[in-house]
């Protein structure tokens, strides 16, 4: 199976860093940034779309349309980490052999008969579980987050920050199943600082909006993130699934 590795990016040209991270991956920009990705990006296939797709949930419609088959990375990826390792041993995957992962978890996901795929959320190695390599359930990161052609899932474009949420959610009321392959990590840098991207939008008036809408259409399965020891909120909307199977 074909599986396009895409990085929507938006006003990045010269930062994006996904491109060392893995290997052969197509920058997807607006039209009338295709110049300036050009010139800094020369070494990547570039794909424009109408400069009317405007904001990420927009642009990732764009893309699941267009490629079909697709893993969406955001530009912002420094490495793919293994979590199955020694201490002092080499964690950080080489870019051609991160796609080969990519590629190959995508071709997974297809032979159980789900759509959504994706990789581990927890960068710790310590938590990672040897006796759970592989999960069928739960949440898919906005970061890294594949989907097969015929799924019929689309993004909410109301939804402003979350879309990993909306996606991960409407993927289990329609098709239950995930592929989430736990040995792997995609780590990014500078999530919530920096120009461009989603620094421009992110804020807590939007975190809150899209939590009351997920709320609207999942209800319990949307519920507010608990503190636990030492480990607290980001802010005060954060939240997790609770799926009932």
């Amino acid at each position: 199976m074909e599986i396009k590795i895409v990085v929507p990016t938006h006003k990045r040209p010269e930062r994006v860093l996904t491109k060392k991270a893995v290997s052969d991956v197509i920058l997807c920009v607006a039209e009338s940034q295709k110049e300036a990705y050009y010139f800094h990006n020369a070494d990547c296939e570039i794909v424009t779309h109408p400069d009317s797709v405007i904001g990420l949930l927009p642009k990732r419609n764009w893309i699941y349309k267009h490629f079909g088959n697709v893993m969406m990375l955001d530009d912002d990826i420094k490495a793919m980490h293994r979590l199955y390792t020694e201490p002092k041993e080499p964690h950080i995957v080489p870019p051609e052999i991160a796609r080969k992962i990519i590629e190959q978890t995508a071709d997974n996901c297809q032979q159980i008969g789900a759509y959504l795929f994706g990789f581990n959320t927890a960068p710790n190695p310590l938590m990672f579980k040897a006796n759970e390599p592989i999960e069928l359930t739960g949440y898919v990161t906005g970061c890294a987050q594949g989907l097969l052609k015929g799924s019929g899932l689309w993004y909410n474009e109301n939804i402003i920050l979350n879309c990993d949420y909306w996606i991960s959610l409407l993927n289990a009321y329609h098709h239950r199943m995930v592929y989430k392959d736990m040995r792997f990590y995609l780590a990014q840098k500078d999530t919530f600082v920096g120009a461009g991207g989603l620094a421009e939008f992110r804020n807590l008036e939007a975190e809150e909006s899209d939590f009351n809408l997920l709320k609207k259409y999942f209800g319990d399965a949307v519920q507010f993130k608990k503190d636990m020891g030492k480990v607290k909120r980001k802010h005060p909307f954060q939240k997790t699934i609770c799926l009932p199977f």
